[in-house]
């Protein structure tokens, strides 16, 4: 799954961007930044919320199928709302109207997401299903746009490719999990629809807040600039969005299950780890920081071509974003949600997001696309600030300098490389 969603873009991506240029590149993200909105709806808090559900007992095919067509007729109510909220927002938001064909095909990639039931895979324990379908249909379009897209007027095939692609993917994995698992639908009312959605909401706003810092950046800076400053801030954010993945979340998959079981044996136990830990992502992902920024104008010319070097200061600003999301990710989710925290941590991704938007039409219509960039970085700031806040207020402080002396990182460095290499 990483290689299909991190790997594969390497090839498409760079033919691509230099074929259609900054502008248009712009205005495709822009597309699939508003289309966000209505993935985001359709697929609900369903990929947690109804997979616990199935895994508690993922034998019981009467659960199972009551579980499945609960999801699936809310969904499709979701979908329906969707499109007619859509249609409207279509014929009369003037940035929308410009760019019509190219906001249609990509509003159709909500159809793989009405008919995409990964959740399910999840729940029955079958992810290698989920791993499959995710690269075929990746496989599928790499192939497809580097065929089609010959020339800049080609651009508004790339989201009509994608989500035919994803479309007929998601459609046959949808099949196939119902021959697997024997589903049957059954009856459900709208009025249980109804009572499905307000059981979930509290995990779906959990993700509406966390979605007004990532999508809504690219949306607003489109309402207001152009395309290609949209093009020039999301060619850098994809770049970073990618160092993240490769850099931070290993780091925050290999160290979770330590903190997790120190935590269970103690709460003190489980703050000293997580202050061991938080020099080793300091010095390696600043040190990661530093490359990045230095190698900034090299990687961006290499990758996007030329015409992006506009995207090289985006870029370098946000080098520092994948340090922060990993500090962010010890606090909140290591520390403030294996000690039952749930309430601060919504609190403070709650306000991250009111503050994104709000700061974003402070300083968008001025500094354009650099705005959208010092925004994003503020708002990561802010979530690392009110976290290491809130964790001090309550006698946890989480960052002990004594660990950052090289003797101490060298002793707690070797028993955790071990660990690693036994569970390889």
């Amino acid at each position: 799954m990483q290689i299909a969603t991190y790997v594969l873009p390497l090839i498409s991506v760079p033919v691509v961007s230099r074929i259609i240029g900054p502008e248009k590149y712009g205005t495709i993200n822009f597309a699939v930044a508003y289309v966000a909105y209505f993935t985001l709806l359709i697929s609900y808090s369903f990929d947690f919320s109804a997979t616990r559900k199935i895994s508690k007992d993922p034998d019981n095919v009467e659960n199972r199928n009551k579980v499945f067509s609960e999801v699936f007729y809310t969904q499709c109510l979701l979908f329906l709302v969707s499109t007619i909220a859509f249609v409207f927002l279509l014929f009369t938001v003037s940035q929308l109207k410009e760019n019509k064909a190219v906001v249609i095909f990509s509003y159709l990639l909500c159809v793989s997401t009405l008919f995409t039931q990964n959740w399910l895979f999840q729940a029955m324990q079958d992810l290698s299903k989920v791993a499959l379908f995710n690269l075929i249909s990746k496989v599928l379009f790499t192939i497809a746009i580097l065929i089609i897209v010959r020339k800049n007027q080609d651009y508004i095939w790339q989201p009509l490719i994608i989500s035919v692609v994803q479309a007929i993917v998601a459609i046959w994995s949808f099949t196939w999990a119902f021959k697997k698992y024997k589903i049957k639908l059954v009856k459900i009312t709208l009025l249980r629809c109804w009572e499905v959605l307000k059981e979930e909401r509290i995990i779906f706003f959990s993700l509406v807040f966390v979605n007004l810092y990532s999508s809504t950046n690219t949306v607003i800076l489109g309402l207001f600039q152009n395309s290609a400053q949209v093009g020039y801030y999301t060619a850098a954010q994809r770049l970073i969005i990618i160092a993240q993945s490769v850099l931070a979340m290993p780091l925050a998959q290999a160290f979770y299950p330590f903190i997790g079981k120190a935590f269970g044996e103690g709460k003190e136990q489980g703050l000293r780890i997580a202050q061991k830990l938080i020099p080793l992502i300091v010095v390696f992902l600043g040190l990661a920081t530093i490359a990045m920024f230095i190698l900034g104008p090299f990687v961006i010319r290499i990758f996007y071509g030329h015409r992006f070097e506009e995207a090289i200061p985006a870029f370098q600003i946000l080098t520092i974003v994948p340090l922060l999301f990993s500090l962010n990710n010890v606090l909140g989710i290591q520390i403030m949600l294996n000690l039952g925290m749930d309430k601060y941590f919504f609190k403070i991704t709650a306000s991250a997001g009111v503050l994104s938007v709000a700061l974003n039409f402070l300083i968008i219509r001025r500094f354009g696309y650099i705005g959208t960039t010092v925004n994003w970085l503020i708002t990561e700031l802010f979530c690392f600030s009110a976290m290491y806040f809130v964790l001090y207020r309550q006698g946890l402080n989480p960052i002990n300098l004594e660990y950052f002396k090289f003797s101490a990182m060298k002793e707690y460095l070797t028993p955790i490389k071990n660990k690693i290499l036994r569970v390889k």
